[in-house]
């Protein structure tokens, strides 16, 4: 059977108010990346990480899926494990929208991992950390479940697997990426699938000839038009 395979960035969660962290008024405008999110460093700025975390996980608490996400919940339903989910976000909409499986590149803010014995706690419930060593080893690293820079993403292998499987009887979405991080050229270079894009303007970065349909508005409003699509190509 034909398979779905959706990319998803910032641009997919803006419109319930998840603040992006790479836009001209996002995060990093007025947070340090190398205090907050950088491997290297994080030990030293222990107490500023997980308050810059927490503080992430309460505004979470009361944000719910737009249109976008409950159109991707609602092919997942249907194409089962032939939609396949994977995004760059730490947020949990797609989950709030009844999405199931989604393959979380760069982490999941409702997780934290111990860094010396590996033992991940699965979900917060948007609660801070606030506990002062693990329950399993003891150690007082507990670091937020998030891929910091200069810190390896285990979950780009299983991406690029999925995209170097890709074949003409796919379809790729790929939605509110500027292509700075992960680079949607190169997956896509040498794909033969039916490829649509909806970002709000065209990124120097991503090659738009890569795509049969390109929408360039926001996310809500793109996805009646790609839910069309969507529909017709898989007969739903």
């Amino acid at each position: 059977m034909n398979r779905l395979i959706i990319l998803s960035g910032a641009g997919l969660s803006a419109e319930s108010g998840i603040q992006t962290f790479r836009s001209d008024t996002g995060l990093w405008n007025n947070h340090d990346i190398n205090v907050v999110c950088n491997y290297l460093t994080w030990k030293q700025n222990f107490e500023i990480v997980h308050k810059f975390y927490n503080d992430r996980r309460k505004e979470l608490k009361n944000k719910k899926p737009n249109l976008m996400h409950i159109k991707i919940a609602e092919w997942k339903k249907q194409l089962k494990n032939n939609c396949i989910l994977t995004t760059q976000n730490i947020d949990d909409l797609l989950e709030k929208a009844g999405c199931t499986d989604v393959i979380h590149l760069h982490g999941y803010s409702n997780k934290l991992i111990c860094t010396d014995c590996d033992y991940i706690y699965n979900d917060l419930n948007y609660n801070p950390y606030d506990f002062k060593k693990c329950i399993k080893c003891s150690s007082k690293w507990i670091k937020p479940y998030i891929v910091f820079f200069n810190e390896q993403a285990p979950q780009y292998l299983k991406l690029h697997q999925i995209f170097n499987g890709i074949t003409e009887k796919d379809m790729v979405l790929i939605i509110g990426t500027s292509g700075t991080v992960i680079n949607v050229n190169y997956l896509l270079q040498f794909s033969k699938s039916l490829n649509i894009l909806n970002n709000l303007k065209k990124e120097p970065y991503i090659n738009e000839k890569l795509f049969e349909f390109v929408f360039y508005e926001k996310a809500t409003s793109a996805a009646i038009k790609i839910d069309k699509i969507v529909k017709e190509r898989f007969n739903l």
